[in-house]
């Protein structure tokens, strides 16, 4: 269980406006399981197991938190207000859910996590089995997608060691090892300079880099392979994520590659411009999609412009079309258009931006050229 934001009272704070939106939106309880909501309003994600670990927030009452006997100890230094409630294997969480809930009578409304387990949920309808339920996203996400000061100088700071990992990453033996080898190196090098984990990483050589989510495995990469690199990492609590598309030395290049990397360049420049207070999320995404239909690969493009990022790699705001949402200083999205031809290669080049009082600021510092590796 590691600590994110360092300033103890914000804590306190996002309580306080979690239960203001709770009135607002007429909800009685919020639930909430170990992950990224936790982490937002108490410090820790908790231990994500088979047993109960639940903060319970009523609009009337104090907020408490049910936990297992052998996490009490890891939970107690961050309830800071907020009782624990624990447990022991032996008689299990129902009565301090019937503790907290239990008198409940009628109709209430309660929102819980978006990723919570149905076994959680399952326990909870049987002790307010008259509930109306809705998701807590209703509450957190007014409060989660505008990034605080020190929650955009912890991105900036995420993002300037995936830039460093890029730089080396750039300097390595590509041709003649597999996508898994080149893995390893970028998650020993996203260590080195101090996120705490590697989160995901994406390999796509050659005609793998066609597949936008293609899962790295043991293809090795030739002379001349467009390769697509996107990773990220965990660093106190707070998300990388970023995508580089290099070109191996040797070989016969795809002699569309350079056309197709450029166009994708321009795209993102485009979507970068765009993005500032007052435009709209499908707007950016209109723009960086603009560019590549009018260069003839519309059809290639085939994903959304870009998500939200914090203290999850992907939540609020969606940079994609239909999306009304108006952009705000402090909200923190990719930028990351691509095109994909099936059986040849991809092109991808991803940014992370936040949105500040006249415009944008692309926190990933590396460059926008291709380059070329060994």
């Amino acid at each position: 269980m590691s600590a994110t934001v360092t300033n103890s009272n914000i804590y306190q704070e996002r309580y306080q406006r979690a239960k203001e939106v709770m009135a607002e939106k007429g909800i009685d309880y919020l639930f909430i399981g170990p992950g990224a909501d936790l982490q937002y309003l108490i410090g820790t994600p908790g231990m994500d197991n088979e047993r109960m670990m639940l903060m319970v927030i009523a609009q009337k009452g104090e907020p408490a938190m049910i936990v297992p006997a052998l996490e009490k100890l890891a939970t107690s230094k961050y309830a800071g207000f907020f009782e624990l409630l624990d447990w022991t294997d032996a008689e299990g969480p129902q009565g301090r859910l019937h503790q907290l809930v239990g008198s409940a009578s009628g109709p209430v409304k309660a929102a819980v996590g978006n990723q919570l387990w149905s076994m959680f949920l399952l326990e909870l309808q049987k002790v307010l089995p008259d509930a109306e339920w809705s998701r807590a996203s209703e509450v957190l996400k007014a409060l989660r997608i505008i990034k605080s000061a020190e929650e955009g100088q912890l991105l900036k700071d995420a993002a300037a060691i995936a830039d460093k990992a890029f730089t080396d990453i750039v300097k390595l033996q590509f041709s003649g090892r597999t996508e898994r080898e080149l893995m390893g190196d970028i998650n020993g090098l996203l260590l080195k300079y101090g996120q705490e984990k590697m989160l995901f990483c994406i390999v796509g050589s050659g005609p793998n880099g066609a597949q936008p989510h293609h899962h790295t495995g043991d293809r090795v990469i030739e002379p001349g392979d467009v390769v697509v690199l996107d990773f990220g990492g965990a660093y106190k609590g707070y998300c990388s994520d970023m995508t580089r598309t290099v070109l191996v030395e040797g070989g016969t290049p795809d002699p569309d590659f350079e056309k197709v990397y450029n166009l994708v360049n321009q795209a993102r420049a485009a979507g970068h411009k765009q993005a500032r207070p007052g435009v709209s999320c499908e707007s950016v995404d209109a723009a960086a999609r603009q560019v590549i239909t009018e260069g003839r690969y519309g059809q290639y493009f085939v994903h959304r412009t870009g998500h939200g990022i914090g203290m999850e790699v992907h939540e609020e705001p969606y940079i994609v079309g239909g999306n009304s949402l108006t952009l705000e200083p402090g909200m923190a999205f990719s930028i990351e258009p691509g095109i994909y031809l099936p059986g040849r290669f991809g092109v991808r080049i991803e940014d992370i931006a936040i949105v500040t009082e006249d415009g944008e600021e692309n926190i990933n510092l590396s460059t926008h050229d291709y380059v070329r590796v060994k």
